[in-house]
């Protein structure tokens, strides 16, 4: 089983662009990462992601997924002072998180393989974690999509 700690992280605005996906389901699991990964290259290829990131606080690649009504809302973006009037602002709450840490690889692969270990073993095992369907944050620590370093962070449930 992959480890797991609980980490405090203060608030923090992150400003960047949503796309609305399906709600992943087994089913469509491969669908919906692809799309991910196809949001972040069409504002890679746009300059858009890479002007957010050169005025980011942190460095840190952001993903927030968030279940809507219908849809799932991936929202890429970093902690970034510029003023793009299209961006969007999302605030991640300061509190208690679960993260899970991998490396080396594709960051895609990385979070799908982070995602499925808490949701498929993890959260079996210790489901006072997360109770509610909250949210998800992908942080890219590295900035090297290819051969990433990321964090998979899940709101610790009160």
């Amino acid at each position: 089983m992959t480890n797991y700690e609980i980490k405090h992280f203060n608030e923090t605005v992150i400003k960047g662009y949503a796309a609305a996906l399906p709600l992943p389901t087994t089913e469509n699991i491969n669908e919906v990462s692809q799309k991910k990964s196809q949001h972040f290259f069409s504002l890679a290829t746009s300059g858009k992601f890479p002007a957010l990131m050169a005025e980011s606080a942190d460095k840190i690649g952001y993903a927030l997924s968030e279940a809507k009504s219908d849809s799932l809302e991936y929202f890429a973006g970093a902690n970034t002072s510029t003023n793009d009037s299209e961006a969007e602002e999302r605030v991640l709450p300061a509190g208690e998180y679960v993260v899970l840490k991998g490396q080396g690889g594709p960051s895609r692969q990385l979070f799908d393989q982070l995602i499925q270990t808490f949701f498929g073993e993890i959260l079996p095992e210790n489901p006072s974690l997360y109770k509610e369907d909250t949210f998800v944050v992908e942080a890219l620590l590295n900035g090297n999509p290819r051969d990433a370093e990321v964090e998979l962070r899940i709101p610790l449930s009160k």
